[in-house]
């Protein structure tokens, strides 16, 4: 179920997914009241169109967007970012935070307007919460997007790689400062039942485990753009996998699985390559099954060419939640990459660059205090 994100529409050529732990939020608030459902839905609407002003933008540069995806606690434009220019990044993180901003001053301007009680409420929380979304995300911290506009600021005079590690400082900051602002409400504010403070700590830690986390994983995902840029799909290619007809049978497909010693079947569906789910039989063998097509047992595998980088065939799975990425030179099949292969070439590869070139300094250091050195 960690994977299970229903697609619930498309705008402008892009999916958007419902987030299974957001779908039953939304179940669990409806049984609750609502009012507070018809609220959740209204979030919802605020993030859908914050995160399409970034993928509106990103798609304005020729950046392919693959995805929406809407959690409990924001969204996630999914797109391919390995060759965005620091001028794009700068833009396309800035335009969902102005859009929020924005949003909230039209619902700010019609609050006068709005007849008292419900109606007011709703419009006064709109307004509150696209504020409130626009500001937060301009905080300079990953995965922020105030944290993606410092960065793509900070690359006009710095590396990546460097540009990342001063904005992953900044985050610890912001993170240093919410977590100060928590424990000063759970002190001295008062007006709140020890339950609702509960809950207010509870979610600030949420939040800042998340902040941390992901600024981490952008200081990682750096350290691996930066030392792994010589590294192509090529050299962590495998050809440990059979492709068969899609005609074939279940049953001679398990005789080729025998034969070659290797459990991934691979077919052509069309201009589509999928991986075949074998079925694995425990006590009786079912010949309805093993008589069936294998075209009946796939699912679409994503592709990418030797000749690409390995770093973005890690971020390609990663975004399309796929262990396993069929490699091809034209229109030929010439192996598969997958996930954790990739992870272990990448992270030897970086270690080791890491170690000769700390070893470099450690060797220049020497030799600039000379022999007679203390």
């Amino acid at each position: 179920m960690a994977g299970f994100s229903p697609t619930i529409g498309k705008i402008a050529g892009i999916d958007i997914e419902l987030h299974w732990s957001f779908l039953l939020l939304l179940i669990f608030v409806l049984l609750i009241s609502t009012y507070i459902f018809a609220l959740f839905v209204i979030l919802f609407i605020c993030v859908l169109l914050h995160e399409l002003s970034h993928s509106l933008t990103s798609q304005r540069y020729r950046i392919k967007v693959k995805k929406i995806v809407l959690l409990p606690i924001g969204g996630i434009s999914v797109m391919d970012l390995d060759t965005v220019k620091p001028r794009q990044e700068f833009y396309i993180a800035l335009a969902g935070p102005l859009a929020s901003i924005a949003l909230g001053l039209i619902f700010w301007a019609m609050v006068p307007f709005s007849p008292a009680g419900i109606i007011r409420q709703t419009i006064t929380f709109t307004f509150e919460i696209n504020l409130l979304l626009g500001i937060f995300n301009l905080l300079p911290g990953f995965p922020l997007d105030g944290g993606r506009v410092f960065r793509a600021y900070l690359e006009r005079s710095r590396s990546y790689l460097k540009s990342t590690q001063i904005t992953v400082k900044a985050s610890n900051i912001v993170l240093a400062l919410f977590v100060i602002g928590t424990i000063i409400f759970a002190i001295y504010v008062k007006g709140y039942s020890i339950a609702e403070r509960e809950f207010i700590v509870f979610y600030d830690v949420f939040i800042v485990m998340f902040l941390y986390s992901g600024s981490q994983a952008e200081l990682q995902a750096a350290y691996m753009k930066e030392y792994a840029s010589d590294l192509y799909v090529k050299d962590a290619v495998s050809r440990n996998f059979i492709l068969v007809n899609r005609r074939e049978s279940l049953y001679k497909v398990y005789e080729k699985i025998l034969k070659k010693h290797t459990s991934i079947v691979l077919f052509r569906d069309g201009s589509a390559i999928k991986l075949a789910r074998i079925p694995i039989q425990k006590q009786h063998i079912d010949y309805t099954i093993m008589e069936r097509p294998i075209s009946n047992l796939g699912t679409v595998v994503p592709t990418i060419d030797y000749s690409k980088g390995l770093y973005k065939a890690l971020s390609d799975m990663q975004s399309n939640n796929s262990a396993l990425l069929v490699v091809t030179k034209g229109n030929r099949i010439v192996g598969i990459v997958s996930e954790q292969h990739a992870e272990s070439v990448i992270a030897l590869h970086v270690s080791g660059k890491m170690h000769r070139k700390e070893k470099a300094a450690k060797t220049a250091s020497a030799t600039a205090k000379g022999p007679g050195s203390s």
